[in-house]
């Protein structure tokens, strides 16, 4: 994934969305959260679903964004945010 020149600029990271608060797999859900992560200007990374044969079934989306559009995302919908995972050696 190429991150935006411009958000980088910016100081954005990369966020994923929290196992409890996240989307689901469902139209309302995925169209609320993209429509708001979309318009604040993040950029979306992957999404993965967690079991694409049931609806309702939870969905991870990784974002490029700043602080501000974090804080903008997490005010206008029920998502949360997080930090990605790190892998450390042992």
């Amino acid at each position: 994934m190429v991150e935006s020149p411009t958000l980088k600029h910016a100081g954005a990271t990369w966020w994923h969305t929290d196992d409890y608060a996240s989307p689901d797999l469902s139209k309302a859900s995925l169209g609320e959260f993209f429509l708001v992560a979309l318009s604040t200007g993040a950029q979306i990374g992957e999404v993965w679903p967690f079991n694409y044969r049931y609806a309702r079934s939870l969905v991870q989306v990784s974002l490029f964004a700043t602080e501000a559009q974090k804080a903008e995302i997490e005010s206008k919908t029920r998502y949360r945010l997080r930090k990605p995972p790190v892998v450390k050696p042992c």
